[in-house]
């Protein structure tokens, strides 16, 4: 089994039923004897572009491990289902730590410093 993130924008109008939706898909990858390991509702964010006149749509990510033929079938659903935008997967390497990345980053400039920091606490040996 491998791992896979799959991201999809739900339309503005259909937003209500993201719950919905991510049941469906989540049964649809279970159905394929995957497991879901992971579900973020990023909610609803601007758009980069105009998808089907809309600028705004609500944002999910879904982290699960499946075979080939499970990603297959639900981006099969995802292509039916009316109200879903866009979507993507990606396959994650094993070693990529499951991170949320809506999370704020600390600054580049305290992530350079905090070594630093560290190595002044510590005194030398007398």
């Amino acid at each position: 089994m491998t791992l896979y993130e799959t991201l999809f924008v739900v339309h503005p109008e259909k937003g209500m039923r993201v719950k919905e939706f991510v049941e469906r898909f989540k049964k649809v990858i279970e159905g394929q004897e995957g497991t879901m390991s992971q579900v973020d509702e990023w909610g609803a964010r601007d758009l980069a572009y105009k998808i089907e006149k809309q600028s705004r749509g609500y944002y999910t990510l879904l982290r699960y491990r499946a075979s080939g033929r499970a990603v297959e079938e639900l981006e099969r659903n995802l292509k039916m289902t009316d109200g879903i935008l866009r979507y993507l997967t990606v396959r994650c390497d094993d070693e990529t730590a499951i991170t949320n990345p809506m999370a704020p980053r600390p600054h580049v400039d305290e992530a350079r410093q905090a070594p630093e920091r560290e190595a002044a606490k510590v005194e030398p040996p007398a």
